[in-house]
């Protein structure tokens, strides 16, 4: 992509843009370092959707969506082309190839994702619906979406006519899918399940923990595996077998992290796609991408960076080997916007809290779910942790206890300010209670974040 060339393009094409241009006091395109960022509330949701498109029109559009990125403040809906699919079945069976192995092994692949309009769900239960009515490999598809009960039931089923299972679902999904498939399936054989996910963050932690859980070799690569990307940028990247093999040397190396990353916890490491032009603003990630609304300099908001793999060429014991494999640049991402959690100034970091939960004695119980409830109280700021746990296991004082001591050795702002604030609302600012993860409702996108009784 030439950008010059680009923006140009899109300021005669489209009219949304020629406004928000003018906005910034720009009658053209000038210099692309000055050029405003994009992002969801200045631009998306600013202009009607059909002046965000090229020609100003749904014209060529075979794709109405529905965003989930948008949920907040509303239902969008997200126009596509066929263009901006291009290759995505043929991407998505070559994936699942080599990394499952689908062309030899007899495959169910259940979509447990939010159906209907949303983009993401409909999107892969099309795509591999045409791969596995194309009859190229001995596949066969499910679509119970977020009705995990019957995605379970479906397993108990059927799983005994084929090799292995693929489902594709939410990592936040995995935990309550295998207390259902193991109560529903007591002969669960190892190995047999993995999950190429969508939508979150999840650590390495996580991902041995799903490995241990399901049978899987504790280093597996793609027990659970994910791309980057939402549905207004559409893929920006995808974990390959070398840069889950690098996260996870350099996740057992805290002190290699802070000198690559600036912090001890490891980011999301992806090829990116070279359909998009990223940049890095302030520590977050900005896309330039051409499809039905183009997006010029567009602000994810979402954390992250580029890393060129000649800057890992002097890392001490990195195999040779493994640098060779990796892409030229790698894209990193350290947290989604939606991860966000914020305690009076202070960043919590989700994935850290859920990487703490999991490393829990046996005792505790843990179900690998938790929920943050944000309240407020006479115009006090208070956070609720709702920790799903096995069979009523653990006790809630017991997590609480931990769950303190935890985030005062991980943050020295946290430890600074939080009993002076206790002491100042008047009582405790966190509070922990325990449930049952069996009586979670699978039907029920999970969040991480909550805003009081959503």
């Amino acid at each position: 992509m030439n950008p010059e060339q680009f923006v140009r393009a899109v300021h005669d094409s489209v009219p949304a843009y020629r406004r928000f241009l003018a906005a910034a006091g720009l009658s053209a395109p000038g210099d692309w370092a000055a050029l405003p960022l994009m992002d969801k509330q200045g631009y998306l949701l600013a202009y009607p959707v059909e002046t965000l498109c090229h020609g100003g029109s749904l014209e060529g559009c075979h794709l109405i969506g529905s965003s989930s990125g948008f949920s907040r403040g509303g239902s969008t809906f997200w126009p596509k082309r066929p263009a901006d699919e291009g290759d995505y079945v043929a991407a998505i069976e070559q994936m699942l190839i080599a990394h499952h192995g689908i062309e030899r092994r007899r495959t169910l692949v259940m979509v447990c994702l939010a159906l209907g309009t949303w983009i993401g769900g409909m999107q892969l239960a099309a795509a591999l619906r045409t791969l596995a009515a194309s009859a190229r490999h001995p596949i066969t598809v499910a679509t119970p979406g977020l009705n995990l009960r019957e995605a379970a039931a479906l397993y108990q089923r059927f799983h005994q006519q084929f090799e292995q299972c693929l489902i594709l679902t939410n990592p936040s999904n995995i935990s309550l899918l295998g207390a259902l498939l193991r109560a529903h399936c007591p002969d669960l054989a190892p190995g047999s399940v993995a999950f190429p996910v969508v939508g979150e963050f999840f650590t390495e932690s996580f991902r041995e923990q799903v490995a241990r859980d399901f049978g899987h070799p504790v280093e597996a690569p793609f027990c659970v595996w994910t791309g980057y990307g939402s549905a207004d940028t559409g893929d920006l990247g995808v974990e390959t077998a070398a840069t889950i093999a690098l996260r996870k040397w350099l996740a057992r190396r805290p002190e290699r992290l802070r000198a690559l990353f600036g912090r001890a916890e490891a980011p999301m490491l992806l090829a990116p796609t070279p359909k998009a032009l990223i940049e890095i603003i302030g520590g977050e990630i900005v896309v330039t991408k051409d499809q039905l609304i183009p997006l010029v300099r567009y602000n994810t908001r979402d954390q992250g960076g580029l890393l060129a793999r000649a800057q890992l060429a002097a890392e001490t014991g990195l195999p040779e080997a493994l640098l060779a494999a990796l892409p030229e640049q790698l894209l990193y991402v350290h947290s989604r916007v939606s991860d966000a959690l914020v305690f009076y100034g202070t960043n919590l970091p989700v994935a850290a809290i859920g990487d703490f939960l999991l490393g829990l004695p046996e005792a505790f119980g843990y179900g690998g779910l938790f929920q943050v409830v944000r309240r407020e109280r006479a115009g006090v700021a208070r956070l609720f942790f709702r920790v799903f746990t096995r069979d009523g296991a653990g006790r809630a004082e017991d997590y609480g206890e931990r769950l303190l001591a935890f985030l005062r050795e991980h943050s020295l702002e946290f430890a600074a300010k939080y009993d002076n604030l206790c002491a100042a609302a008047g009582g405790s600012l966190i509070e922990v209670e325990l449930r049952d993860i069996a009586a979670l409702d699978p039907s029920v996108k999970h969040r991480f974040i909550l805003d009081e009784e959503e």
